[in-house]
This record gives C-alpha cells, structure tokens and sequence, in this order.
C-alpha cells in the first residue's frame, strides 16, 4: 500500500501482558479491515511503542499525515490534555507533519450491544 497517512490508535498501555497483546490484536483487526492508510498502535506510557516512537517510525516511511485515534471510552484527562500535549510536542520535531485526534469511543449503540452479548454469555 502507497499511502503518506496513518491511523495511529494509541492506548493507555499496560503491565498486563495479556491487556498488550489484545490491544495489539485490536490493532491488527483495525489494519486488516481499514485499507484506506497504514494503521500502527502506540501507547501512552509502560508498552512499546510509545507515541513519540510511532511518530518517528511514521515519519520515516514517509508518512506525512496522522490520524489519532485514542482508544479510550471517554474524554478524561489522557485524551483532553496527555495525548494533546504529546502530539504539540511532536508537532514541533516534525512541523511538516499533519496530525488529528479523533474522539475516543465515546457513547454508542455498539458499546451497549457488547455489554448486553457480555452479560448474556453469563447465562
């Protein structure tokens, strides 16, 4: 695939081997289904890669814009303030790059039909 765009989904990361390796997973669906760009997951803090990191490895393949997309369920203080601030700080190493964040998760009808599928495997 010949793109200059990412989707970079970024996590809180984790000491949990298993929390990584399903945040990995989740990466890995998103990619295979998302043919639009190159698709990458980083992690704020403890896993690697961290955003920073992504960023340069990104930038390096040529990559010239980046989509953001916190893979969080609410606007708390990490995608209000944190991952703001470490794309402002990346943003100025590499001022030719374009980057969005999008909204974490959020409230939706999907999250709602996972719970209710969780809570039914219980009967």
């Amino acid at each position: 695939m010949k793109t200059d765009s990412a989707v970079l989904i970024v996590s809180h990361g984790s000491r949990s081997s298993q929390a990584f390796a399903e945040f990995n997973q989740v990466v890995k669906l998103v990619s295979n289904r998302y043919q639009k760009s190159i698709v990458r997951g980083a992690s704020m803090e403890i896993n690697q890669p961290d955003i920073p990191t992504a960023i340069k490895e990104l930038v390096e393949q040529g990559i010239s814009q980046i989509n953001v997309v916190p893979y969080f369920l609410f606007m708390g203080n990490h995608t209000k303030k944190d991952i703001p601030q470490i794309i402002e700080n990346q943003k100025i190493i590499y001022p030719q790059l374009n980057v969005r964040i999008a909204k974490p998760i959020g409230v939706s009808s999907l999250l709602a039909d996972i719970l209710i599928e969780r809570a039914d495997e219980l009967v």
